[in-house]
């Protein structure tokens, strides 16, 4: 049995994408991104912080990877799934922070009436991600959803 399509189209193919599209977004043009992040507008980045953009990328990268490769290798393990998707959920809460500190801490952040068109799109790009994967983590939707590695597991002992 596959997971519901509704994680496998957002995990494997939405989130992926938006992860290559940032990473070449803060390759390309860190001012862009910041300017996204925050309500400022910023037109330069410090050269000499420039690596700190291409860490990030980086990292997007990886996320596009894992997503868009490895869950799509083992499109019915579940705890694989889960495994990762726990990682993920680490970055997620550090990239949660940090988006709520560009925007001036989280009462501010809260505050959706001061929001920007930037500030929707990050949200609408971000929030879906991460409900899926807390959602994924704690089985929401899984019932009868079998890992392949026990699947594998339960038929190695009946032989």
């Amino acid at each position: 049995m596959s997971f519901p399509l509704a994680y496998r189209l957002i995990l494997t193919t939405f989130e992926p994408l938006f992860a290559l599209a940032g990473a070449l977004l803060v390759f390309r043009d860190p001012a862009a991104y910041l300017g996204t992040m925050t309500q400022e507008r910023i037109t330069s980045v410090d050269a000499s912080t420039r690596f700190i953009y291409t860490q990030l990328g980086g990292g997007w990268l990886y996320f596009a990877f894992v997503e868009a490769v490895v869950l799509r290798m083992y499109p019915n393990d579940r705890r694989l799934w889960q495994l990762l998707c726990v990682g993920m959920l680490l970055s997620d809460t550090a990239y949660a922070q940090g988006c709520a500190q560009a925007f001036g801490g989280w009462a501010a952040w809260a505050d959706v009436t001061q929001w920007t068109r930037d500030d929707w799109t990050v949200f609408w790009t971000t929030a879906p991600m991460l409900l899926a994967r807390v959602c994924f983590v704690l089985g929401v939707g899984l019932n009868g959803t079998a890992s392949k590695a026990k699947s594998v597991k339960a038929a190695r002992k009946r032989a």
